[in-house]
Formats: structure tokens, sequence, C-alpha cells
């Protein structure tokens, strides 16, 4: 079901403002937070770019008597289109706008967006597709898995920040950069230390737990960064959660769905949730040996459109390598299939 209008709304939560603006095919919403801090107007994410999303956005900072000419910094949590839209045209509505964003997220939207990669980018998507037939997919699910991986790119712009962020950077004295791989490689979130606000991007949902998955891995990635064990995305991610927790926030102000006033329970619910399905997975493959693509079914039904089938599947991959990594299951091959079996 698709919304025939689309619409902003505002929101004030202590001294911070949630921007909340339709996505244009769906149901829900995207939020990009803005906050002031030592005298600097801070956005945390640029939102999207396709439909009239920005001159929503646009219109939403005039509500708040603010243009982006107002705007000294934009933090960037991940690559992916919804979070990444606006920058450019922040960038070239105001030339002094300082766009932050991971050494991850930049280098591997550079490579996405760089004129000539597209083939590079349709190589990439084809080895995961050629993946997915030895887990179980057909060879028309395959053809699909590569159109959805090399759609997406094609509908981000690269802007180059002006601050390349890493794990532990201090900004302003107070605003900690977090990287929290596991959504994205590059995603980072962003801790304000004395108020105890994380702005999250995708990291932590209220509703739902974020997509975690396989992913197109541009090689230079893996070379560059050898010792970060990017296939094993799931441990990441669950190391991430630890990291936050640690921090011990006071509310975590997410990218889509509510804000989490309650953040150790939040984050405990969604390892509970990882805990449990990595044990439900071992448990149905303790003693018959099948595909990912049949275990994923199991978990997430077998109705599932193209999309969402290679989701499921992916999402499922992410959670047996990281049995595999922890000596809890293991593989064969059978008929040209990968199983995975207890």
């Amino acid at each position: 079901m698709f919304k025939s209008t689309f619409d902003f709304n505002i929101d004030q939560i202590d001294d911070v403002y949630r921007i909340k603006v339709d996505i244009p095919w769906s149901l829900q919403y995207i939020s990009i937070y803005f906050f002031e801090y030592k005298g600097k107007k801070i956005l945390f994410d640029s939102g999207f770019n396709m439909t009239n999303w920005g001159e929503l956005f646009f219109s939403a900072l005039k509500k708040l008597n603010l243009s982006i000419l107002d705007i000294d910094y934009c933090f960037i949590s991940h690559n992916h289109t919804d979070h990444v839209g606006l920058a450019p045209i922040f960038k070239r509505e105001n030339p002094n706008i300082k766009i932050l964003m991971s050494e991850i997220t930049a280098k591997t939207l550079e490579w996405e967006t760089k004129e000539g990669n597209y083939l590079k980018i349709e190589a990439e998507a084809q080895k995961i597709a050629d993946q997915m037939i030895m887990y179980g997919f057909n060879k028309k699910q395959s053809r699909k898995v590569v159109q959805f991986l090399s759609f997406w790119p094609k509908q981000r712009q690269y802007q180059e920040p002006d601050i390349y962020l890493h794990d532990g950077d201090v900004l302003l004295d107070d605003l900690e950069v977090i990287w929290t791989p596991g959504h994205s490689f590059g995603h980072i979130c962003l801790f304000h230390r004395e108020k105890r606000y994380l702005f999250c991007g995708d990291h932590i949902l209220s509703r739902i737990t974020p997509h975690i998955g396989n992913y197109v891995i541009p090689k230079f990635l893996t070379e560059q960064y050898p010792e970060y064990g990017f296939e094993n995305i799931l441990k990441h991610y669950l190391i991430s959660l630890d990291k936050i927790d640690e921090l011990n926030p006071k509310i975590i102000f997410p990218a889509h769905q509510d804000i989490i006033f309650d953040p150790h329970k939040r984050i405990s619910e969604i390892k509970e949730h990882h805990k449990n399905r990595l044990a439900e997975i071992s448990g149905v493959i303790k003693k018959k040996p099948l595909t990912p693509l049949k275990i994923s079914r199991l978990h997430f039904g077998e109705d599932l459109d193209e999309t969402n089938s290679y989701l499921a599947l992916s999402e499922t991959l992410a959670h047996l390598k990281l049995l595999e990594q922890q000596n809890k299951v293991e593989t064969m091959k059978k008929d040209g299939k990968i199983l995975y079996y207890g």
C-alpha cells in the first residue's frame, strides 16, 4: 500500500528536534535530527533524495526558522540511500557546511558512485548471486539478486566529506564517534556525552532488528582492512551493541520508528533475539543438513517476495557464519549445494 500524499512532522525531545519525513513507498518515515551544541548547529544524517522528500525536509527546516545556510555540521551514519541523499545538495547550497562520515563509508560510497564502476559492482553482485545458488536459490532468483544489489548504488551520489571519522574521534570536546558495523560496514553512531544522547542511524531500532547480512564488499576494503573479517558481520554487530550498552545512553535517537527511552532494555531485547535465532538454527540442523535457503524459509516463511527472500537468506547466512566461526556448525556439499549441519 503506497501513500498518496507525503508530509513531515517535527517533534522536540529535550533540546533535540526530530524531523520526520514520509518514505514514498511505505507507511514509514525517515528521521533527521537537529540540535545545537557549543554554538554550532548540527544535523545527524542527510535523508533521502527522491520524489519531493528534499522539498519536504527543507520546509521542515523553515518551520524551525532555519535554512541549510545556518547548519555547521552534518554527520552521516552510513552509505545507504536514505541517509546520504541530500548531502551533495547541502554542500552545494552551503559550501561552509562540514559533511562528516566514517572513512569506510566515504570510500565505499565513492567506489559505488564512481563513473565507470558499474560493471565492477555488477561483477561483485554476480559473485554473491552465484553463492546464493549454492545456498539454495535458482537461477531466476539469483538474477534478481544481481539487479537488487546493483540498483541501489545508482541511486546515490558521492559527496566528499570535509572530515573523515574514525572510532573514538571526539568533536567539539564532547561528541564521540562510535564505529558500529553491522547494518553496514562503515556505520557510525554519535554519542553526546554530556547529555548521554545516542544518535544511532539504523544500528538500533525500536520495534524490529536492522538487517544484518551479505553485502557487496569492494575488494579494496578487504585489502585495506584485512583484520576486520567483514564476512562475519553479525559478530561485529553484537560487539557494537555491547559498546553502546557500556556507554549507558539515556535516549537513543534512531533513523526510523520510535525514539528509545530505555536503551539498555532495547539492546538486551535485540541481543536476546539474535541469541534465540542462533539457538533455533542450531537446533534445526542438529541432525539434518539443510541449505541456508531452507533454513531461512523455516524461520521467515515461504511466502516472501524475491527481494525479501534474499534478505531472509542473507540474514540467515549471517547467523550461520557466526555459528561456523564458533565451531558449532559445519558445512558439506551435495548436488552442487552447500548444506549446514550441527
